[in-house]
């Protein structure tokens, strides 16, 4: 009862505002995780939820990008304005493609600076630049035909794929969610068991993160936003199912901490039906992570995550996720360089991080502060005209 309460407490903050500021202070939550585990190396990287189960922060950010663009996107587009949405999420896959350009450059640029004060050349093999270095035209062109991906630079192709195909999603969506999710059941099981990718450069191994298997993630996170935009309510509680779910939380705990993961092929499956491989975003990666979100939103964090002001730094950083994400990128690169060239230590870890994370969210807050004064109502001095 006292579960279902707070639960019902935060949906109904939520309904009142009209935004989700619970998945916003989650969102913020998962991007500080994705930061902290992308400066690898550092202490505080053992104390990420990845160390705790099979599924980490990736996971997190594209059910919750799913969730959003239900929230943001479908209501509009079912009313009507099918064109003016479509462009938009268009004109939104092109700005982030641009943005993923621009942070290869400058992902090359940071450790080729390490390379110039050092010496080392060794430092382009830490994120896979030596194509870029060793062969610049064929890298070029396979890096603009996202084909070629340099370390810690792999997730915003992935996401490119999503809000590029969001007009077709929300085109299905609208004529019939429950077809919609599977159609993309479908395309996860078939790509997961096939081992279906995209191609990549210079290795042949396909995308890291692959986008016919992790679509199916975005569009369960669609189908929970556009339930909770019709409902009220994502994910209603069942007693037992929520317990089924703890379960699986636990075994992840216990196979990550205690006995290990099983061998490859220690069952006659498939490994992506029994595995947790990140890749194709196998079985038991997707359970986890779908899971971890029903227990916790149907449990007292739910509440306090709901109840947070819309000014927290947690809900601030999940409002404005793709610049705050691309903010983290560029400290990460930096950080991981600086680790490279000698910077290390319990010291330089938490104080980088912190620091990191203090850059977030300045970046967020001058983003909500920019976002009020565009909102404002414009007040006119006795010696100005009307328009």
């Amino acid at each position: 009862m006292a579960v279902t309460a707070a639960i019902s407490s935060a949906s109904a903050v939520s309904r009142a505002t009209g935004r989700d500021y619970a998945v916003d202070a989650w969102r913020g939550l998962a991007l500080i995780t994705i930061f902290i585990n992308h400066v690898s190396g550092n202490v505080l990287e053992n104390l990420t939820h990845r160390n705790f189960g099979f599924s980490d922060a990736a996971e997190l950010f594209v059910l919750f990008a799913g969730y959003a663009a239900a929230s943001a996107y479908l209501g509009k587009y079912m009313a009507g304005e099918k064109l003016a949405v479509s462009m938009k999420l268009l004109s939104r896959a092109v700005t982030l493609y641009t943005t993923h350009l621009a942070l290869v450059v400058v992902g090359a640029a940071v450790f080729s600076l390490g390379v110039i004060r050092s010496g080392d050349l060794g430092l382009f093999s830490v994120i896979a630049l030596e194509p870029l270095m060793g062969d610049t035209a064929e890298a070029l062109v396979s890096a603009v035909t996202l084909r070629y991906q340099p370390g810690f630079l792999n997730i915003l192709p992935l996401y490119i794929v999503l809000v590029g195909s969001l007009p077709l999603l929300l085109a299905l969506a609208s004529r019939s969610l429950s077809a919609t999710v599977a159609v993309s059941a479908a395309l996860y099981t078939a790509a997961g068991l096939t081992g279906t990718n995209f191609q990549t450069y210079p290795l042949p191994g396909g995308w890291f993160f692959n986008p016919l298997c992790w679509q199916f993630l975005f569009v369960l996170g669609f189908a929970l936003g556009a339930r909770r935009s019709r409902t009220g309510q994502a994910m209603p509680y069942h007693r037992g199912l929520w317990w089924l779910a703890l379960l699986w939380l636990a075994v992840a705990l216990v196979a990550m901490r205690g006995t290990g993961l099983p061998p490859s092929g220690w069952l006659p499956l498939p490994d992506f039906l029994i595995l947790p491989e990140k890749q194709f975003l196998s079985v038991p990666r997707l359970l986890h992570v779908l899971a971890l979100a029903y227990v916790v939103a149907h449990s007292p964090l739910q509440r306090w995550a709901g109840g947070l002001s819309p000014h927290h730094p947690l809900a601030m950083l999940g409002r404005h996720s793709l610049p705050v994400f691309c903010t983290g990128l560029v400290v990460s690169i930096h950080g991981v360089a600086l680790k490279q060239m000698g910077c290390d230590g319990v010291l330089f870890d938490i104080t980088y991080v912190a620091v990191g994370i203090g850059i977030q969210v300045m970046v967020a807050a001058l983003l909500c502060l920019t976002e009020k004064q565009r909102s404002a109502p414009v007040k006119l001095s006795a010696t100005t005209p009307p328009l």
